[in-house]
């Protein structure tokens, strides 16, 4: 008797067990009540729908389009009113990894917060949603989709029609763009074939102090890490007084420290074979541009409003010595650089545009 109460004992204990496995395993998946595959869903066509913009003329992917590896080729992107923004538009890709969101703005963490910019930016305008809120948020309450959707993530609000939920369900989609499978990957996991003789030499050069690139690009995605994260790296001297051009300063415009003069972001190298042009606002069109500008230790801008020597800016970090190259060696590193390119992620239909695919 004291025996079978016992196992009934155990046989209630599991059942205990399990049931609490379950609910945790459950949970694991969903963000509240919000069902995380729905969500990533619904972030996926917000992402998409130029009804996000104030006059139905851009989306999130008018400056973050797949096909160009989130990017967009321009030297900086275009707003809804046809003025151009500030800033080069950097690719998405692993964008979940990152530990900042903007060129030149430390506190910008998470991609919750990076999004009222392009969202709520009067000067200049991106999607012009300040001011037009309620109309925006009608024009998606009027879709069928969305009303169902909606509905379904955020089951617990009586009117889930709102731009903090919106900006909560693009991040959960931009986060589901991971992309590891570059030669390069293929070759630091174990495959020495992936690579080829020229791309490893170029790898050997990226890594050494000669060059000193992977001072900077460091971590798994070669871009911004804890240590390695804002720098002048000698675009600019204007008139020699180590200034960058007055409409963006980079970091300093955050800190007003003069030490961060011309301080931006590290990009990620992932596909940046495909994605010029390069630096925060588009001025250097080529690879083969970038290396020079390196192996001279910063830019000469000889004539224009930006003349100026920027190998000689004080600001200029301490990495950017210059080197000397050889045209071997330049196709070397670029052979390395194009071996970061993967598109694996950019065809497939999860996070293709909806509104052309209907998936």
């Amino acid at each position: 008797m004291i025996r079978l109460f016992k196992k009934n004992i155990y046989i209630k204990s599991c059942f205990v067990f399990f049931a609490l496995l379950l609910f945790f395993l459950i949970n694991s998946f969903t963000n509240g009540n919000e069902p995380i595959d729905l969500k990533v869903k619904l972030g996926r066509f917000l992402f998409y729908d130029t009804r996000l913009s104030f006059n139905n003329s851009k989306s999130c992917s008018s400056c973050h389009d797949p096909v160009f590896c989130f990017t967009d080729t321009y030297r900086t992107s275009g707003g809804a009113t046809g003025f151009t923004v500030l800033r080069n538009a950097p690719s998405l890709i692993n964008i979940r990894f990152q530990k900042s969101y903007t060129w030149a703005d430390s506190t910008v963490n998470t991609l919750e917060k990076q999004m009222q910019f392009p969202m709520f930016n009067e000067n200049p305008v991106e999607l012009g949603i300040k001011g037009n809120e309620s109309r925006i948020l009608a024009r998606l309450k009027n879709d069928p989709n969305y009303r169902k959707l909606f509905k379904k993530v955020f089951v617990d609000e009586t009117d889930p029609f709102t731009l903090k939920n919106v900006i909560s369900c693009i991040a959960s989609f931009e986060r589901t763009f991971v992309s590891y499978h570059s030669a390069y990957d293929q070759y630091i996991n174990g495959n020495k074939n992936a690579l080829s003789s020229s791309a490893i030499r170029g790898m050997k050069l990226f890594q050494s102090e000669k060059l000193n690139c992977s001072k900077c690009h460091a971590g798994k995605d070669l871009g911004a890490t804890k240590e390695t994260d804002y720098f002048n790296t000698g675009l600019y001297n204007i008139n020699n007084e180590d200034s960058y051009p007055k409409e963006d300063q980079g970091l300093f415009e955050i800190t007003h420290a003069i030490n961060d003069k011309g301080k931006f972001r590290v990009p990620s190298l992932r596909n940046v074979f495909l994605t010029a042009p390069y630096t925060h606002n588009g001025t250097v069109n080529s690879l083969n541009e970038m290396i020079d500008i390196y192996a001279h230790g910063g830019r000469y801008i000889k004539t224009g409003m930006n003349a100026g020597d920027g190998r000689s800016n004080k600001n200029k970090s301490n990495l950017i010595k210059g080197f000397t190259i050889s045209a071997e060696e330049k196709n070397d590193l670029i052979s390395f650089l194009a071996s970061l390119t993967d598109t694996s992620l950019l065809s497939n239909k999860k996070i293709t545009n909806p509104f052309l695919n209907q998936n």
